[in-house]
């Protein structure tokens, strides 16, 4: 009970500090254009504001035009129709919450350990550091939908084909949409996904000679969200790109260079555990076996963008899902043997806490300066001046900034995001001046 009420204070705490930082982050770059129920890439003259009903047509349209990932812009379009960006921050403060669950719980599924509030804690300030682009994944309304809520999806697809469910044919359908949907999150996190669950349903059956069935039909719809997503004519249309060999490994190596140096820490800490607690004789063959498996899903994940035009580290999301759950399975298979756990958490949060403020000047800079432009925008559509022109934003300083790296307003009204800006706002035109 007392473990409970930690943990519960805990969460508690990670959420409020997760929704101040949502509440200091207004609407960047594509926010403003799935405002609108989905056209075409540029803005038309007449648009109508979205609605829940008319998402399924929006995203239609958006399938044949722009890209596949039906499942993230939907939810994208659903927070974008109403005039308040509050609901958004209130449930996407909570969707990061039931991330870190879903980590802990598939760590302490295949640990068979009890759920430990210091590795809750641990989790938070693992995906802190290690996200890429905090800012653009987890408080901008697009990449949030796109990256933290899909990361959702598909790791309660694994989670799904992990445990032993008595099955219903309610629970059947809801596993066979959760498939789906997982399946068509994204291009690389999605297919990765996939692929864990497939080296677990192989790996179950050298061990027991079973197979579930439910486990099987599940991927095969995995595998049909993600051909459904991958062969939109938008996607196709905008991924071509020629693909040879050089041009293949130059991408690779890129990635390499990407991952590696941000990354290299984490994996010498794994390495490290694994070797202590099979030292030690404590970490079982089934953890060694999963911390595997998820480890070949995170590196799927990352360095399948080789085959991608272009690879924001952003798209990097789910690698690191998949390399946080191999992480702490690592952790839970030692942690009764880890010294002075109370003063490794403490000294963690301490770096945390100076990263956190640093993070929250920069972002509440760039929410005071963008509050200003809305303001301008604001008054001078109040006084009947249809040319509006603004103060531009400072550039952020960190990547805990959603504005760090997305699209914002520029000096000319013809920018593409000065016209989808000009549309929200319902004015004719706005320029910016430094």
């Amino acid at each position: 009970m007392k473990n409970n009420w930690s943990m519960i204070v805990a969460l508690s705490v990670i959420y409020i500090l997760l929704l101040i930082l949502n509440s200091k982050t207004l609407y960047a770059g594509d926010d403003y254009v799935y405002r609108f129920a989905y056209m075409r890439s540029w803005p038309l003259e007449h648009l109508k504001v979205i609605s829940t009903f008319a998402i399924p047509h929006s995203m239609w349209n958006h399938y044949f035009w722009w890209n596949g990932r039906f499942v993230a812009h939907s939810v994208v379009q659903y927070f974008m129709q109403f005039d308040t960006k509050v609901i958004f921050n209130v449930f996407n403060s909570g969707i990061f919450i039931v991330l870190i669950f879903l980590i802990n719980k598939v760590a302490t599924i295949i640990t068979k350990h009890k759920s430990s509030t210091l590795i809750i804690i641990s989790i938070f300030i693992f995906l802190w550091f290690f996200i890429p682009s905090f800012g653009q994944t987890v408080l901008w309304v697009s990449g949030s939908g796109n990256y933290l809520w899909m990361s959702v999806v598909y790791t309660s697809f694994i989670l799904a084909n992990l445990i032993d469910i008595d099955m219903t044919k309610f629970k059947f359908v809801l596993i066979i949409l959760l498939s789906f949907l997982a399946g068509a999150t994204n291009e690389n996190s999605g297919p990765a996904a996939i692929l864990i669950v497939i080296l677990s349903i192989v790996y179950g059956f050298i061990k027991t000679r079973k197979i579930h069935v439910y486990s099987v039909i599940s991927v095969l719809f995995a595998m049909l969200g993600f051909y459904i997503m991958l062969m939109s004519p938008g996607s196709q249309k905008r991924g071509t790109m020629h693909r040879d060999w050089t041009k293949i490994s130059a991408n690779l190596n890129d990635i390499y260079k990407l991952s590696f140096g941000n990354l290299k820490w984490v994996y010498l800490v794994l390495i490290a555990f694994i070797i202590i607690g099979i030292i030690l004789k404590h970490i079982t063959v089934v953890s060694l076996v999963h911390i595997a498996i998820f480890i070949i899903g995170h590196l799927a994940a990352i360095y399948s963008m080789a085959l991608s035009p272009d690879y924001p580290e952003r798209t990097f999301f789910g690698g690191i899902v998949f390399l946080a759950i191999a992480f702490f399975i690592s952790v839970y298979n030692i942690y009764d043997i880890i010294p002075m756990k109370s003063i490794v958490i403490i000294a963690c949060i301490v770096v945390f806490g100076f990263s956190y403020r640093d993070a929250y000047s920069d972002i509440s800079n760039s929410y005071n300066e963008v509050a200003s432009e809305y303001e301008t925008i604001r008054i001078a559509k109040s006084n009947g001046d249809k040319d509006v022109k603004v103060k531009l934003m400072s550039v952020p300083k960190t990547t805990y900034n959603a504005y760090n790296g997305t699209v914002s307003l520029a000096e000319n009204h013809y920018d593409w995001m000065n016209q989808w800006e000009s549309k929200y706002f319902g004015v004719k035109t706005i320029s910016g001046y430094r």
